[in-house]
């Protein structure tokens, strides 16, 4: 709505992971080197924790589009909340098993791993390294499902098998591992990324405007230091007020946004969209 009054080509700050609007603040980017660094140098295994809206998914998201073509088909298992069983024929039939063999009842949990390691051979034959997320697993309470991640990295060390496991969760992430101490001494790292500075706050909103086609930013310096105040340097709630403080600066016709601008325009958000991010 407000896109053309500002200049920009596209909304900067939309409500969904955005990995084409990545920007590289040194969180994020650091995060995202290491995973690389994991998943190019076959290491197995590795984490990414973050407080809720810190990015974790973008920063996923963009590692899914920097990797060369050699690393894939890159499985991002969103809702890890499911059976072991379902877990692991979730993975195989996004890895090419047939949906229909893997559903049958009489299929059980050591077939379906079967036909899992066998659809991982496949991929390593064709000289393809696949990627499996699995995202929001601080929500892995179940330790039998810890255990069977941990079988599948056993894969890894038969003749001709080789993909990458990432574990994507809130901070708490590290303390469940701890529940299978074999899997969390195969990790090769634990990628976290905490909230940003005042300074990279700044960096992230101009980043993000820069990206949305914007070449003169609409936020004054004392604007952008009452957004990371208000935020707490968490991305989620920085988009959240950038964008309705941009919303508010066109229907009011401000030339710029500074920080009483700002601060009205906070008292509009629910609490929890504002440091506490739900």
């Amino acid at each position: 709505m407000y896109e053309s009054y500002w200049g920009l080509s596209r909304p900067p700050f939309p409500a969904g992971p955005d990995p084409g609007g990545f920007v590289a603040c040194h969180p994020h980017q650091a995060a995202l080197l290491k995973l690389r660094y994991t998943v190019e140098s076959s290491l197995g295994v590795a984490a990414l924790t973050g407080d809720i809206g810190s990015g974790k998914t973008t920063v996923v998201g963009r590692l899914a589009d920097e990797l060369g073509e050699p690393f894939g088909p890159f499985v991002h298992v969103v809702f890890p909340r499911l059976s072991p069983r379902q877990l692991i024929a979730w993975l195989a039939v996004e890895l090419g098993a047939d949906e229909s063999m893997v559903e049958r009842s009489e299929m059980g949990l050591d077939l379906v791993l079967r036909v899992l390691r066998d659809r991982l051979i496949d991929w390593t034959t064709r000289q393809r390294h696949p990627v499996l997320v699995i995202d929001e697993a601080h929500l892995l309470g179940n330790s039998t499902i810890l255990e069977l991640l941990m079988l599948l990295l056993n894969f890894r060390d038969e003749a001709g098998i080789d993909f990458t496991l990432l574990l994507v969760g809130h901070s708490s992430l590290s303390a469940l591992l701890t529940r299978v101490p074999q899997l969390a001494d195969r990790l090769a790292l634990v990628a976290h990324l905490p909230s940003l500075g005042a300074d990279e706050t700044g960096r992230y909103i101009v980043g993000r405007l820069e990206t949305a086609g914007c070449s003169k930013v609409p936020f004054e310096p004392d604007a952008l230091a009452a957004i990371h105040t208000l935020t707490g340097g968490v991305p989620r709630a920085i988009g959240r007020l950038c964008d309705l403080s941009l919303l508010v600066g066109y229907a009011d016709g401000l030339g710029t946004i500074q920080a009483e601008d700002v601060q009205n325009v906070a008292l509009e958000l629910p609490r929890t969209a504002l440091k506490r991010v739900s």
